[in-house]
């Protein structure tokens, strides 16, 4: 599993946290999972919501409740960092999650998933990562 250390801001609030990267969480634009408590810092304690249908991974269909505000997403290395992307953000997990096009908007690649192995895009062939 590919664990990314990530900045989450919206206007003066920031909270850095560890995040999933989950390229089978497919969306049509940068989105992030995030759990109550780390929502409750990001929104408030009574967030403004709208419930999104979504096609889960196994297929399946449920109403998930989505920030009307969004938030900006950053990758925060020890030598470098990207961002931010703006992202739409779901409420409610466990953990952070970071989907498909937001992975790619922050430039990037899984190189092995299992190992925790990735890079940024301009990195490939030079430089390989590991998560946390």
């Amino acid at each position: 599993m590919l664990r990314l250390r990530v900045k989450l801001c919206r206007g003066d609030t920031c909270v850095e946290t560890l995040a999933i990267a989950n390229s089978g969480f497919i969306g049509a634009e940068p989105e992030v999972l995030t759990p109550l408590r780390i929502s409750a810092q990001l929104f408030g304690p009574s967030p403004r919501v709208e419930l999104v249908e979504r096609v889960l991974a196994d297929g399946s269909r449920a109403l998930l409740p989505r920030a009307l505000d969004t938030v900006d997403v950053y990758v925060v290395e020890e030598d470098r960092s990207a961002g931010p992307v703006r992202a739409r953000a779901y409420l409610g997990g466990g953990l952070v999650l970071l989907n498909d096009k937001l992975l790619g908007k922050l430039g990037i690649v899984i190189i092995d998933a299992g190992e925790g192995l990735w890079c940024f895009r301009d990195e490939v062939g030079l430089k390989t990562r590991r998560g946390y």
